[in-house]
């Protein structure tokens, strides 16, 4: 029975893993179960990575979360829902990256342009 319970809540070592960073513990709280309006399992985050998502410090398309002080992805932010995302999750390439900085242009996501569902949309404007 023991092994079931730690089973259901996701907490074998050796199985759950955090979708955003790839750590295979929590950290300092409980692992974070993310699902959609109608429930449906998204990913599992460990409490580091909970902490940036509440603060809508994710990419809406992948739903990894960054921090703003290390981004390691190049990414845009949206000039329609003032939403940040992935250069490589819009299919951005790195001249169309440098040409969006340079020009002042303004820049609508995947999302916005309606070519991709939303996901979750708990932050979407």
């Amino acid at each position: 029975k023991q092994w079931y319970q730690r089973r259901v809540r996701g907490e074998c070592r050796l199985c759950v893993m955090c979708t955003c960073c790839g750590a295979n513990v929590p950290g300092d709280g409980p692992w974070r179960f993310q699902h959609d309006r109608n429930m449906k399992f998204l990913q599992t985050m460990c409490y580091a990575c909970t902490l940036y998502f509440d603060k809508g410090w994710f990419c809406p398309v992948c739903l990894k979360v960054f921090d703003y002080d290390a981004v390691d992805d190049p990414m845009v932010c949206c000039d329609f829902c003032d939403r940040w995302v992935h250069t490589g999750c819009d299919n951005i390439d790195d001249d169309h990256y440098n040409q969006l900085g340079e020009s002042g242009s303004l820049y609508k996501c995947i999302l916005c342009r309606g070519e991709k569902e939303e996901v979750y949309d708990k932050h979407h404007k």
